[in-house]
């Protein structure tokens, strides 16, 4: 079973969260995960400033983060600045997924696209970090970005 859990904390964006659970379970299904749960949050784009600079050092906001399960580190299992509660072992679970929706609004707008499907390629690009795939080189940011408009084919009827 794939289970979807989201949140919208930025309150100033409606979302639609139906259609973001839609997408990212056709992803995952089509990625042969028939078993995992995400975990999903919208922020402001203080608030992802804020987690960009507590876990990347960067003191700048960005339009999404995945902290995929092997890279959680204690401090953020359980405490108060953890995004999801913490989880037993031997879980599911793929990790969380936090996408300024500010920065979705506002880069829609720039892209010519809107700002559902800006969202539903946030989701996309944090999911794929969360099965592993990495951006880190101009090769890999190929693979990536070749996967994403891919999944934003497969998924655009949701958004």
């Amino acid at each position: 079973m794939i289970r979807i859990n989201c949140r919208n904390q930025n309150k100033k964006r409606k979302i639609n969260l139906s259609g973001i659970k839609k997408t990212a379970v056709a992803v995952l299904k089509n990625s042969e995960k028939k078993n995992a749960e995400v975990n999903i949050i919208f922020v402001s784009s203080q608030k992802m400033r804020a987690v960009h600079r507590t876990y990347l050092g960067k003191d700048v906001s960005t339009d999404v983060m995945a902290f995929p399960v092997e890279s959680m580190n204690k401090k953020r299992q359980g405490s108060e600045e953890s995004f999801c509660p913490a989880f037993q072992g031997g879980s599911n679970f793929l990790g969380d997924i936090i996408i300024s929706s500010d920065k979705a609004f506002y880069n829609a707008k720039i892209y010519g696209t809107s700002f559902k499907e800006e969202t539903a390629l946030y989701v996309i690009h944090g999911l794929l970090h969360l099965l592993g795939y990495d951006d880190v080189s101009s090769e890999k940011k190929k693979v990536m970005k070749k996967k994403e408009n891919e999944y934003l084919q497969k998924t655009r009827r949701f958004i």
